[in-house]
C-alpha cells in the first residue's frame, strides 16, 4: 500500500513538472488580441474621417443595385500592433457583392493608430458596419 502512495505521488509530481515547465510560444505565432483594451485604436483622424473614407470608396455593386440589395454589413479585423489591419472578415453580411465590397473597402484602409495595453501596442479585433442603401 505505502508503495502505491508512492508511486502515486512521483506520477502527479512527474505531471506538474511536465506542464509548468513547457516551452514558451513560437515566436512565429500571432500574440493575444484584444477585444477591449485601455486604448482602442484608432482611424487617422478619427470617426469622422473613417466615415469619410468608406464614403469616398465605396462602390455600390452593379448587381446588388439591379437586385436593390441593401443593408449593413459587419466587417471584424485586426488592428495589429503597426496600425496595419489584417484578418478582415465578414461577421454579418447583406448580398454577396455588398459583403465583397466591404471588404474591398477594408483592404484599401491605410494604417491605424494602434490599441494600447498598460502602455504597450497591442493587436485589437475591431468591428466596421458599413451601410448600404439605395436613396
Amino acid at each position: 500500500m505505502p508503495n502505491k502512495i508512492i508511486i502515486l505521488l512521483l506520477l502527479l509530481v512527474s505531471v506538474h513538472f511536465t506542464y509548468a515547465h513547457e516551452t514558451p510560444q513560437d515566436s512565429t505565432k500571432k500574440a493575444m488580441v484584444y477585444d477591449m483594451p485601455e486604448q482602442m485604436p484608432e482611424y487617422p483622424g478619427g470617426a469622422d474621417a473613417l466615415d469619410d473614407f468608406v464614403k469616398a470608396n465605396i462602390k455600390y455593386p452593379a448587381d446588388a443595385k439591379a437586385a436593390q440589395a441593401t443593408g449593413k454589413v459587419y466587417v471584424q479585423f485586426i488592428v495589429e500592433k503597426d496600425g496595419s489591419v489584417t484578418e478582415a472578415k465578414i461577421r454579418r453580411g447583406a448580398h454577396k457583392s455588398l459583403d465583397a465590397e466591404a471588404l474591398r473597402i477594408i483592404e484599401l484602409m491605410p494604417n491605424w493608430k494602434p490599441g494600447s495595453m498598460r502602455g504597450k501596442k497591442v493587436r485589437v479585433r475591431y468591428t466596421l458596419p458599413i451601410t448600404f442603401s439605395l436613396s
